[in-house]
């Protein structure tokens, strides 16, 4: 029996060039001298939104997604000392319910760290 696979809403194998591009202004906005205007401060939260968003383009399907977040969210809770098994995610899950238990994990780490300090 051959599992179902959900495609990402938005891959884009050209991704690696949207974030190389957005990349460039953002570099730009961090290295000058002095403060950043408003404006500037708004335009450098949007372009790290867009290059999250091109970042995220690069998963073909919700299963490479789940995969790579899963990854990194046990590297975080070794990393953190937090012992926290992760629920089994389906390859057809959403990105919203990869993102929910992904969500568990970050609030995990924030109270665990709240704890501690």
């Amino acid at each position: 029996m051959v599992g179902t696979v959900r495609l990402m809403p938005h891959h884009d194998p050209h991704w690696r060039q949207k974030v190389a591009a957005l990349d460039v202004r953002h570099t730009e906005l961090l290295s000058r001298d002095g403060l950043l205007t408003l404006d500037e401060q708004r335009e450098l939260m949007e372009l790290r939104e867009a290059m999250d968003k091109a970042l995220n383009s690069r998963f073909r399907t919700t299963a490479e997604y789940r995969d790579f977040y899963l990854a990194r969210a046990r590297q975080l809770l070794e990393d953190e000392g937090i012992d926290m098994d992760l629920p089994a995610i389906a390859a057809d899950a959403t990105v919203e319910e990869v993102d929910r238990v992904l969500g568990l994990v970050w609030a995990a780490v924030e109270v665990t760290n709240s704890e501690t300090f």
